[in-house]
């Protein structure tokens, strides 16, 4: 039998470190789940950790087929936003589902301005009368920013549960960050699927990486309304100011639809 070289060995040792770091991991997150647990802290933290671990169960159960999440806490996190974090990774890396962004006016109406389908490897979006653009989805979806690395959420407090179209949800507020933009957040998660239901962001700079102050996205999950649209050879123009850049086709306007 060849000897293994000392690369080699460093490699395996490398490796079996990071097995053991994982596997000391879950033996705490145990450890804080199990009788100790709840004879030490309040019912409110012990209720929190049970949703996370619900979470988890959920988002294997039911989006096994195309979940992309790990479900690990990342350093770094705000210890506060756990639930949200793990909610926002089974629903961003759920491998086919659709949103609608809309501005939320004055008078309480929604005005839908933007829809997103994302469909196994690629992410189709236009603006409302718009053609679809397509580009390529992220491999894996994390809660922390593409650009500066810092957590998306923050400071995140559970409020009360509400009754919405999808069921019973959890509601928290929150701060939101990403890029240059600021925005403090509600959302919704459900309760069965452990997934976002909706958003509302009201950007601190009354703009933000949408044309108005105050934006609504809604999720969709039916599989049949997040079906690859025609996507156009060519354009009339390019509408640079909406990030990422949109393919406009002047010639075929349709309207959004809120599901």
């Amino acid at each position: 039998m060849r000897k293994r070289t000392v690369p080699e060995i460093e490699a395996i040792s490398g490796t079996r470190a990071a097995e053991q770091k994982i596997a000391q991991h879950q033996r705490d997150l145990n450890f804080r789940i199990y009788p100790y647990f709840y004879s030490q802290v309040p019912m409110r933290v012990i209720a929190a950790a049970v949703y996370c671990l619900i979470l988890t169960n959920i988002g294997t159960v039911y989006g096994a087929e195309d979940s992309r999440s790990s479900h690990l806490a990342f350093n770094g996190e705000d210890k506060s936003c756990y639930a949200v974090n793990r909610a926002y990774e089974n629903t961003r890396n759920s491998g086919r589902y659709s949103y609608t962004l809309s501005e939320l006016q004055e008078d309480g109406h929604l005005r839908p301005y933007m829809e997103v389908r994302a469909i196994d490897n690629f992410i189709y979006s236009r603006i409302e009368n718009g053609g679809w653009g397509e580009e390529r989805r992220r491999p894996i979806l994390t809660p922390f920013d593409a650009n500066s690395g810092l957590p998306v959420f923050t400071s995140c407090k559970e409020l009360d549960d509400a009754q919405t179209e999808e069921g019973l949800a959890l509601h928290y507020s929150a701060y939101w960050h990403r890029y240059k933009w600021r925005a403090t957040i509600e959302i919704w998660i459900s309760k069965t699927s452990g997934k976002f239901i909706k958003t509302i962001r009201r950007y601190d700079q009354g703009a933000g990486d949408l044309p108005f102050p105050v934006s609504v996205e809604i999720m969709d999950y039916d599989r049949g309304h997040a079906i690859k649209p025609m996507v156009p050879p060519a354009c009339w123009t390019l509408d640079l100011e909406t990030p990422p850049a949109i393919c406009i086709d002047l010639t075929s306007p349709s309207p959004i639809t809120v599901h």
